[in-house]
């Protein structure tokens, strides 16, 4: 599952889309697929559409050795009302934008009295996200404390994980496009990164984690704190010690609980260079 990010100036970010699964009629998807019930899977979804991680390897007819990653199920129809929709895990991938969206963007502004919080930003004319000339900044004194910095520069993101099974997340960062500038190895121990579980929760009408199971059976792993931390490595950044679904239930969500990530480009200056700082973080899973 990769998930791209594009970053300039203002630090840009890319949108992605996740993948899920829609509840069935009578049982979820962990309840009813017989690879999963047998051998454990991971589940990956938004709450209706999905990719599926197996530990059964299909193709010889083996498992998973444990520290082994775990196979991206493909091909099966989906099981659950009758329904019969292809799987094809990962085929959903974000794509990079040639320009920013008009939520991908961060505004610099200048600190007046050196508490590093903006207190005169750009007036945004058009509200499209973007300086451009019909743009506007109210003045102010040049002291020894003012400084450039950035209104935001921080980004949360989401997706649900279900599973059978025990097992390892993990995560890399991969640099892309030419290395020159601001897009160079060395800027990604600037982008800050955080990232937990919430075990129970609503999110826009869809509730999650009524049949997830309870205790103390996640464990963060390492010490992660920036994208350089996990650069072309898959690293293991959670430990799930026990299967997240806890019973039988209708629905998927209900056996789901919410991976939560923060990732920001603190702390930008114009020393640091400008143009976009373009990377690529992945997420996996492997048997445990």
């Amino acid at each position: 599952m990769k998930i791209r990010r594009s970053n300039s100036l203002h630090v840009l970010v890319a949108g992605w889309t996740l993948l899920g699964l829609a509840p069935t009629a009578s049982a979820s998807w962990l309840d009813s697929d017989f690879y999963c019930r047998t051998y454990g899977c991971v589940v990956v979804h938004d709450g209706f559409t999905f990719d599926v991680y197996d530990n059964y390897v299909f193709a010889t007819g083996g498992t998973v050795p444990v520290g082994g990653r775990m196979i991206p199920w493909t091909g099966n129809p989906f099981e659950g009302s009758g329904g019969v929709n292809p799987v094809l895990t990962g085929s959903r991938t974000e794509g990079l934008h040639a320009v920013p969206l008009q939520d991908q963007s961060v505004l610099l502004g200048f600190d007046t009295n050196g508490d590093g919080i903006p207190d005169r930003l750009p007036i945004d004319a058009n509200s499209n996200g973007f300086l451009d000339a019909g743009d506007s900044l109210d003045p102010f004194a040049l002291s020894l404390d003012t400084n450039l910095v950035a209104a935001d520069t921080s980004a949360q993101r989401s997706f649900y994980l279900s599973s059978r099974t025990d097992f390892y997340l993990t995560a890399e960062a991969r640099l892309l496009g030419p290395t020159s500038g601001l897009n160079a190895p060395g800027q990604l121990n600037n982008i800050g990164l955080q990232y937990g579980v919430t075990r129970r929760g609503n999110d826009d009408g869809m509730a999650f984690g009524e049949n997830s199971r309870n205790g103390n059976y996640i464990r963060e792993l390492g010490a992660i704190d920036d994208l350089g931390d996990i650069l072309g490595t898959p690293t293991r950044i959670l430990e799930f010690r026990n299967s997240i679904r806890r019973r039988d239930a209708v629905s998927l969500p209900s056996q789901s609980v919410r991976f939560d990530y923060v990732y920001g480009f603190g702390n930008y200056d114009l020393s640091m260079g400008e143009g976009h700082l373009q990377y690529e973080i992945e997420f996996d899973f492997y048997n445990r």
